[in-house]
């Protein structure tokens, strides 16, 4: 044997082509063949066996000293409760479970299902294509992939799906084991998912969707849900919450939001590392924890789905920006009534986050209502509470509305007492500061005409011509 060789390089050296064996001698198959079959086991002469073929033996020998070294590996079928399904494509792996919707998914009732209102979808992601959106008739779907940056090469190994069944929640997962399987279960997961006319997923939109999309292509068929309604919880999610927590990611939000903690669980980044490993070695006991991850992530969803109906049909925000946040999803879903008594009640909460935000918000309501003088007053409260906005559009309406122009001119100089000490580093001030700089120039234009007309005597000016 050569010393200071492991014996995994040697192997790595003999994948060369046969040229470059026959070149080190001392490297020779038959040394190794003796080493990992045996010594009595005569190797096999290159007239008989292919070089390729006798490389996989040792190959094969050298995998098996591996194993028989370390522990030995456990199947899926001692720690997955499934079973193998065999269709016209092949075969793959089913793992079904499922959870009463009386049970709580940490503190959220999943028994609300039944009781969300037809429209509650549509306001919460004021998508036209969602409304009537009814989650008892959808699907809930999540992928674990070979890799997290998609492309051509990633593959969705394990897909779990979900779906309201009476009075259960039911979970589907679908696993491939090898590469190979991938056509049954694509097969298998289309004749699942034919049955629903809509989607929900977390990220879909950008990831399981597209990636989906691109294995049933290249697997000559069609993901069966791409022209469906589609509800990304992710969107919503960001909009009623990112204000208050640091990440929007659906671990983070069953943390925050559910009052649960997943003990054992694996990182998603982990998970391509360990499907890997699984098709090298097929020890399952790692993969055991990533079928547990993805129906976690499927309940989870669904979870998700239930709280954020609940906090639009019942206020159930209590942090000012929460209650921020929900005022603005209540606004863009055209319930104005509603959104305004969240942004009344954010100010009410004290919280100098929100106050400038919220009344913006207001003060555009009430010029939307014709309600100029509410809205000055509401500008002017607003550009105290720091919003260079507010001092804007109070110059604005005392430029062309009331034609006070000196007025105007002091809500443009408050505006850049603002913007001014920050224009030099950040460009949105630079902006705002340019903007107020020209409205300033203007201002003092028509203030200097308004003057001269006064002093020849004439009773209009530009300072009073009507607005425009």
């Amino acid at each position: 044997m050569t010393q200071g060789v492991s014996l995994q390089d040697r192997l790595q050296r003999l994948r060369r082509p046969a040229e470059a064996v026959r070149a080190m001698p001392s490297m020779g198959l038959e040394t190794l063949e003796r080493e990992l079959l045996g010594p009595a086991a005569a190797p096999v002469p290159d007239a008989y066996l292919p070089l390729k073929e006798r490389l996989e033996r040792l190959v094969a020998a050298a995998t098996q000293r591996e194993r028989r070294r370390g522990i030995a590996p456990v199947p899926l079928e001692e720690l997955v409760e499934g079973m193998r399904i065999e269709n016209v494509r092949g075969e793959f792996f089913l793992v079904e479970s499922s959870v009463h919707l009386e049970i709580r998914h940490g503190d959220v009732p999943l028994s609300r299902f039944h009781a969300i209102e037809p429209d509650t979808i549509g306001v919460l992601t004021a998508e036209p294509e969602l409304e009537s959106f009814d989650l008892r008739r959808a699907v809930f779907l999540d992928t674990e992939t070979t890799g997290l940056a998609g492309g051509a090469g990633t593959a969705a190994f394990l897909i779990g799906v979900g779906w309201v069944d009476g009075e259960r929640f039911r979970v589907r997962q679908y696993f491939m084991r090898d590469y190979h399987e991938e056509g049954a279960l694509l097969h298998a997961l289309a004749e699942e998912l034919g049955r629903f006319d809509r989607l929900v997923t977390f990220n879909g939109k950008m990831f399981d969707v597209p990636l989906l999309d691109a294995r049933f292509r290249l697997n000559r068929g069609r993901f069966p849900l791409a022209g469906a309604p589609h509800l990304d919880l992710l969107h919503p999610a960001r909009r009623l919450w990112k204000a208050r927590l640091e990440s929007c990611r659906l671990q983070s939000l069953e943390a925050e939001l559910m009052g649960l903690r997943r003990h054992g669980d694996i990182a998603g980044e982990d998970i391509p590392h360990v499907y890997f490993d699984w098709v090298r070695r097929r020890d399952a006991r790692m993969l055991a924890r990533v079928f547990e991850h993805n129906r976690q992530d499927i309940v989870s969803l669904a979870a998700l789905a239930v709280l954020a109906c609940q906090w639009v049909e019942d206020g159930q925000a209590e942090d000012a920006r929460d209650i921020y946040s929900l005022a603005r999803v209540l606004e863009r879903g055209r319930l104005y009534a509603r959104s305004e008594a969240e942004y009344e009640r954010a100010l009410a909460a004290g919280s100098d986050a929100v106050r400038g935000p919220s009344l913006l918000r207001l003060a555009w309501r009430a010029k939307r209502a014709g309600e100029y003088e509410r809205a000055a007053e509401l500008w002017t409260a607003a550009g105290e509470a720091g919003e260079v906005e507010g001092w804007r559009e109070l110059a604005i309406h005392h430029e062309h509305r009331s034609r006070e122009l000196q007025r105007a001119l002091d809500a443009v100089e408050r505006g850049l007492a603002l913007v001014e000490p920050l224009a030099e580093r950040d460009r949105r001030a630079w902006h705002q500061a340019e903007g107020l700089a020209r409205r300033r120039r203007r201002i003092e234009r028509k203030q200097a005409i308004s003057g001269r007309f006064r002093a020849a005597g004439t009773p209009r000016g530009p300072g009073s011509a009507p607005a425009s």
